[in-house]
């Protein structure tokens, strides 16, 4: 393969490593959770209506991941305009029966079908040059057929796009192009829950199938299938704690990509983990979950992996209005680059809300990343980079904290803002030279983002 193929390759396949970064900072803080999303709401037969839209000033330090160096691109910070009309619907909630709101003659007996669904829509306007503005999308729907019953059927969908820029701009070889950022994910599937009436015992047992699509043409090659296999099981041994076992199967093939002499940049493969562990109930205040099991992944092309997978989670409700959660994970995942990532990662979260109108909440984690081997070549034998010591292992911290605050006004209204910081530090670095044009190359970034915004919801 000449070098500047590989050169153009390990930029286009290079950028994908952060697309798990920046995934979670698209999404607003208030939008991710349809508890404090939704107001009133309107009835309208047998379902409810929860309409609402947010108006946000932001500022992005770094659009582009540069990490600033001399062969990067140049750090461009920009002020973002995001507009985000959003409706969630349901059958009648628990709220509204116990408030009387059931139609007479209903029974107090379970429904045969629940469901719960949403759509938001976010538009982004940035006022650097160099950014594209976009919209993202999210909606999803989860419809369960019978339930609180033995036996019953989940139904759930979910699609996702995904707009705001995860990587440099600049493409090797035509500096001025901008890049279409947007990406969707479509993720459809059904489970089969089941029990014993009191739920001593329960398990499931789930499939869904999961297509990734790519709005720019240098991303093609990256639209991937993954068919998603699940399984669980608990054994409920005091009131309020149980034995939990659970069961994750991935296998995720790329359609566009196949074929080529470098094919081994992505590679299908296979990936699980299973685990045991307890959770439940400490005392009336404090709750663990404490998970230990195995993880391994298998691939067409390069080294398999295996691993043990952790996760140990402590939850103070100190009262009804402060929470405080903290814990470590051990996992591992697919990833573009090098087949899979692996993560120690330890972090805290809590929330306070103070006087029923002022809510203020806050997360921090840091992260141990390391990396399988990127590849190029038919042969697997070309190395996508290196450290300065002339290892080829890729190892990262991350780090990661943000704050969100809000206050309602009234029970319909709201001001909200956000700050956030996210860094990567490593010493590794890819295989690509200002010489070709630019350097699209997301290892090593720091940025911060700020949100100040006003909501109506109802």
């Amino acid at each position: 393969m000449r070098l500047s193929n590989v050169r153009l390759l390990a930029g286009m396949v290079a950028v994908l490593l952060s697309l798990t970064a920046t995934s979670a900072a698209e999404a607003q803080e208030w939008l991710a959770d349809r508890k404090r999303s939704e107001g009133a709401g309107v009835r309208v037969g047998d379902f409810e209506l929860h309409p609402g839209i947010g108006l946000e000033m932001g500022y992005d330090s770094n659009v582009f991941f540069s990490d600033g160096s001399e062969v990067s691109a140049a750090i461009v910070g920009s002020p973002i305009l995001r507009v985000t009309p959003h409706l969630s619907f349901s059958t009648l909630s628990a709220v509204r029966e116990a408030e009387g709101e059931a139609r007479e003659g209903e029974q107090a007996a379970p429904p045969t079908v629940q469901f719960r669904g949403g759509i938001s829509a976010s538009y982004y306007a940035f006022f650097a040059d160099e950014a594209r503005n976009n919209v993202g999308l999210d909606a999803d729907l989860n419809l369960v057929i019978l339930p609180e019953r033995p036996f019953s059927i989940i139904l759930h969908e979910r699609f996702s796009r995904v707009v705001r820029p995860f990587t440099e701009q600049r493409v090797l070889g035509s500096p001025d192009l901008r890049i279409d950022f947007g990406r969707n994910e479509n993720d459809a599937g059904v489970d089969f829950s089941f029990g014993t009436p009191g739920r001593v015992f329960g398990g499931t047992v789930g499939y869904s199938l999961a297509v990734g699509l790519f709005d720019g043409e240098q991303f093609q090659f990256a639209n991937s299938l993954t068919h998603n296999f699940r399984a669980g099981a608990s054994y409920r041994f005091l009131p309020q704690t149980a034995l939990v076992y659970d069961f994750e199967g991935q296998y995720r093939t790329f359609p566009s990509f196949t074929g080529s002499s470098a094919s081994s940049l992505l590679s299908n493969g296979f990936n699980m983990r299973t685990r045991v562990g307890v959770n439940g109930a400490v005392t009336t205040r404090l709750s663990l979950t404490a998970m230990l099991g195995y993880g391994a992944g298998w691939y067409d092309v390069r080294d398999d992996f295996e691993s043990a997978v952790a996760q140990v989670e402590l939850r103070w409700q100190a009262t009804t209005n402060f929470r405080l959660v903290a814990g470590y994970d051990r996992n591992f995942r697919p990833s573009f680059v090098g087949n899979f990532m692996r993560a120690d990662r330890g972090y805290a979260n809590f929330q306070l809300l103070l006087g029923g109108a002022f809510l203020l909440g806050g997360e921090a984690s840091v992260s141990l990343l390391d990396f399988g081997v990127p590849v190029l070549g038919s042969d697997a034998s070309t190395a996508l980079g290196s450290n300065p010591d002339g290892t080829v292992t890729r190892s990262d911290v991350r780090l990661s904290a943000s704050v969100f605050s809000e206050y309602r006004f009234t029970n319909w209204l709201g001001v909200n803002a956000t700050l956030r910081y996210t860094g990567d530090f490593t010493d590794y670095r890819y295989l690509i030279t200002d010489a070709v044009g630019t350097v699209l190359d997301p290892a090593g970034y720091n940025k911060f983002e700020g949100w100040l915004g006003v909501r109506a919801f109802y």
